[in-house]
């Protein structure tokens, strides 16, 4: 039987990593002659890929990616060539279905997941450490906090900072406001933040600023909507004296402590205001009686 391997996961990084040290195996790779790429647009070549002779001999690697396994994974079982490679790489899994099944029995399965916050913290400090460059696990968690969408971002970040020390070796706070790149997540607390301690006009100029960095209008309103749920939560665990609120829910703890400040400043039922508030807004704009743009400035104009 072929090698068959099956990837899945948020963690494109690791996921990416793994792939290039498959490809290692192979003491040379031609795109077209022993290398294939397939997808949901050429699935149907898959079979003539098998069967094809190739100018390096039988050793063959195969990438198949995003199909959701809607292929007729039997054509791999019945691949009889124990030179071929086959690696099929999916964002998400159907577990239930009969494709992954079939696969569980022939495929080496592997899951990237995304580090958590602390994870992430970690990594930080000891990646650092490497280089012989010291961060406190205070300015750890801050670094993590803005700059933390996926494992990445977090290296090329790392790379920046290692490149500016220079002869320093202590990361300071300063250093990262100065050096790091915000992400998207962290600009939209940034946001939220004005929003609820009434700098309306900061608020607006914030959203602009944005807009003007072709962030979609949606996906603004979309973590917008899903920080002002984690709020609800925050305080919903409060209330409920959850026990390290933070860990929980699973959000990097600078995060939580700025969040759960935020709280402070609303009840449960305003939380619950403000979510019904957004849902309205998601409700109007979906049928186009409300504009997007205009109506997100409403809402942070009325809270």
């Amino acid at each position: 039987m072929s090698k068959v391997y099956l990837f899945f996961g948020d963690e494109k990084y690791d996921l990416n990593q793994r792939i290039e040290k498959i490809k290692k195996e192979f003491n040379n790779l031609e795109l077209g002659i022993n290398l294939f790429y397939i997808d949901s647009n050429n699935i149907q070549e898959l079979p003539n890929v098998f069967e094809e002779v190739s100018f390096f001999g039988s050793q063959k690697l195969v990438i198949i990616r995003d199909t959701k396994l809607k292929f007729d994974v039997d054509i791999i079982t019945k691949n009889e060539n124990s030179e071929i490679t086959i690696i099929i790489v999916e964002d998400s899994i159907d577990k239930r279905t009969t494709q992954y099944k079939t696969l569980q029995k022939i495929a080496e399965i592997e899951e990237f997941k995304t580090m958590d916050s602390y994870k992430a913290i970690e990594y930080i400090i000891k990646t650092l450490k490497l280089y012989n460059v010291t961060i406190s696990k205070e300015n750890a968690t801050y670094m993590e906090s803005i700059c933390a969408d996926d494992k990445t971002n977090i290296i090329n970040e790392l790379q920046k900072l290692v490149n500016y020390l220079d002869d320093e070796k202590v990361v300071t706070k300063e250093i990262i406001d100065k050096v790091c790149s915000k992400t998207f997540n962290s600009k939209i607390f940034d946001l939220l933040d004005d929003i609820v301690r009434k700098n309306k006009n900061k608020a607006l100029n914030e959203l602009e600023e944005l807009l003007n960095q072709k962030e979609p209008i949606v996906k603004i309103y979309i973590m917008l909507y899903k920080q002002i749920k984690q709020l609800y939560l925050i305080k919903l665990a409060k209330n409920n004296k959850v026990t390290d609120v933070a860990k929980y829910l699973k959000i990097n703890p600078y995060v939580y402590n700025n969040l759960s400040r935020v709280t402070d400043s609303f009840s449960l039922a305003d939380l619950k205001k403000i979510i019904y508030t957004f849902d309205d807004y998601d409700e109007k704009t979906k049928i186009g009686e409300m504009d997007f743009e205009l109506g997100l400035k409403k809402i942070i104009l009325s809270m």
